[in-house]
């Protein structure tokens, strides 16, 4: 019996990770299973016996990298609030590694007509926030009387409209990063207790300053100083001028 569970557990990982290199190779998830099937080597009824269906498949592979992305974010503990932003970095850390994968995944959940796979790949990544939240309520980093459920939506909400407007192409990978942060720290800068707010404070600043927009902004601050300094010493020259002439005058 266990050396046919271990036959099973090698062939559904065979499997998933065949499926996993077809989305990698192709637009979309839009693959047969009997292609599965021969990309993995096995026979054409395996697939189905072993999940039933290819949305099975394509859940098995989005807990496969819901998995992966617990244990690189467990990896390296890190202290209070920063939990929300080392998230972020694990996230784009996963992105620039496989760039093409993540971008077709993240379409294809937002192209998704099927609602359970869409809730499949959703819901865990959701608790996973709502339990950080959870826990900064308790530590007292977070005010008692917000809901973390709610919470959890908004900051889940914010930071996968980033990563969809990176999968369309729209921003690049850092803005992703610098922008996810930035709309993390300042929902979590409402929220949080008065202990904590000041040294966010500082960090949702230097999350500010690395966004282009805000370099744009200090250009036109400079030119805009310049030009009231190149104003003043003009009308300063004119002053002294109307003086020596009213002196010989």
């Amino acid at each position: 019996m266990g050396k046919r569970q271990d036959n099973r557990d090698e062939k559904r990982k065979l499997i998933v990770d065949s499926a996993r290199r077809l989305m990698q190779a192709r637009a979309t998830s839009d693959f047969s299973m009997r292609t599965l099937a021969d990309v993995a080597g096995v026979s054409s009824a395996t697939p189905y016996s072993l999940f039933g269906s290819k949305q099975a498949v394509i859940a098995a592979v989005m807990d496969t990298d819901f998995d992966n992305f617990t244990s690189a974010l467990s990896a390296k503990p890190v202290i209070g609030l920063d939990i929300f932003f080392h998230m972020v970095d694990i996230t784009v850390e996963l992105f620039a590694a496989n760039p093409g994968y993540y971008k077709k995944g993240a379409l294809a959940i937002q192209a998704a007509s099927d609602k359970a796979l869409a809730s499949h790949f959703g819901l865990p990544r959701h608790g996973l926030l709502r339990d950080f939240v959870r826990d900064a309520i308790q530590r007292g980093d977070i005010n008692h009387r917000i809901n973390a459920d709610s919470f959890a939506l908004t900051l889940g909400h914010q930071f996968y409209g980033w990563i969809q407007a990176w999968a369309n192409g729209d921003i690049k990978l850092d803005d992703l990063s610098n922008r996810a942060k930035y709309g993390m720290s300042m929902a979590l800068a409402a929220a949080a207790t008065a202990d904590v707010r000041d040294a966010l404070m500082v960090q949702l600043l230097n999350f500010q300053d690395a966004l282009p927009e805000a370099g744009a902004m200090a250009a036109i601050q400079t030119t805009a100083a310049m030009t009231t300094s190149a104003n003043k010493k003009t009308t300063t020259n004119l002053s002294n001028n109307n003086s020596v002439k009213e002196a010989l005058g």
